[in-house]
């Protein structure tokens, strides 16, 4: 029974009888058929023995005409940074309203400074409108107020499907959290 491998997807991590090669963000990966679901289904490559005279003609690369720009540089950040994520507190609305009126600024004047129209700050005042992280941070620094907490501090609600003893965390709850969270 040991020489057996049974296949498991790489999503949830379930074992599957069948299994599934789709991109999901980028990725390919072979999933079970319910998180199939979630991506595009691969294109099956061409094989030699499928192509009828046995000999396969590369494809010319097209070249840009002109050189590609420089790439810019990536800010490296340590594991820890780059894996905490900060969560907006639950009276956002309520903290950005109280904090510009204490400053006597009208919407529009907050608006200008954080780059906003005036109805985004509305929205966001009236509990609406999440602001992303970047907002967020904007409106932070303009009313002097603490919108973004490490999720550390706020308390781990846990994960809706069970894992496995010894399975760990699965790219599927990644996944999960990644999609219960607003785009940032």
């Amino acid at each position: 029974m040991e020489g057996i491998q049974i296949p498991i997807c790489e999503v949830c991590g379930r074992k599957a009888s069948k299994l599934f090669r789709v991109i999901i963000e980028g990725a390919e990966l072979s999933v079970c058929m319910e998180c199939s679901k979630l991506g595009t289904p691969v294109k099956p490559k061409l094989r030699r023995s499928m192509v009828k005279t046995g000999y396969v003609r590369p494809t010319p690369v097209s070249r840009p005409l002109r050189p590609s720009k420089p790439k810019k540089a990536v800010r490296s950040r340590s594991i820890e940074e780059a894996v905490e994520a900060y969560t907006l507190v639950e009276n956002y609305g309520f903290i950005v309203k109280e904090a510009r009126e204490r400053m006597g600024m009208t919407l529009k004047d907050l608006g200008a400074k954080v780059g906003e129209k005036a109805s985004v700050i509305s929205k966001v005042e009236q509990g609406k409108l999440k602001p992303d992280n970047a907002l967020a941070r904007k409106l932070e620094h303009v009313l002097r107020i603490r919108l973004l907490v490490p999720s550390s501090e706020v308390e781990d609600k846990g994960l809706k499907t069970p894992v496995e003893p010894g399975g760990g965390l699965t790219i599927g709850d990644v996944l999960r959290m990644k999609l219960t969270k607003p785009r940032e």
